[in-house]
């Protein structure tokens, strides 16, 4: 059986200087019996409808047999496109009377490249998260 890749969240890591940095995390279940090595993920990052960058697996992951393991997923774009992000989450039909903050619309989407040349897709939308998650 294949493996499978869950993003749990996805968020604003950083800013440095003229770009910025997301950080998606993920959870990658085996159910076999020994364990698998995923080499890569390839993925691309839309916030707001607006494809900004292209994500990678930010180290080498070596699933447990019948076990699990964390995964951070990292994508970099220049301020501008977050900003346009901004300005469009800004100008979106509030659902409620009052206009709360504006929260970024984002759809993550891609594979996971396995040692043995298997490739898992995934795909997650959501909002990006507001507050940094607690690092593991």
């Amino acid at each position: 059986m294949p493996p499978t890749l869950t993003i749990d969240d996805v968020r604003l890591d950083r800013v440095e200087s003229l770009n910025a940095v997301f950080v998606a995390g993920a959870t990658l279940t085996n159910p076999n019996a020994r364990e698998l090595a995923v080499d890569a993920l390839d993925a691309t990052l839309t916030i707001e409808g607006e494809k900004v960058a292209s994500a990678m697996l930010a180290a080498p992951v070596v699933l447990p047999a019948n076990g699990q393991a964390h995964a951070e997923i990292v994508a970099r774009t220049g301020i501008d496109a977050v900003l346009r992000a901004v300005a469009s989450a800004m100008t979106r039909p509030s659902g409620s009377g009052t206009r709360p903050s504006p929260s970024l619309r984002y759809e993550l989407a891609g594979e996971a490249k396995l040692a043995s040349g298997l490739r898992v897709p995934f795909r997650r939308s959501g909002e990006v998260a507001s507050q940094p998650r607690a690092r593991p």
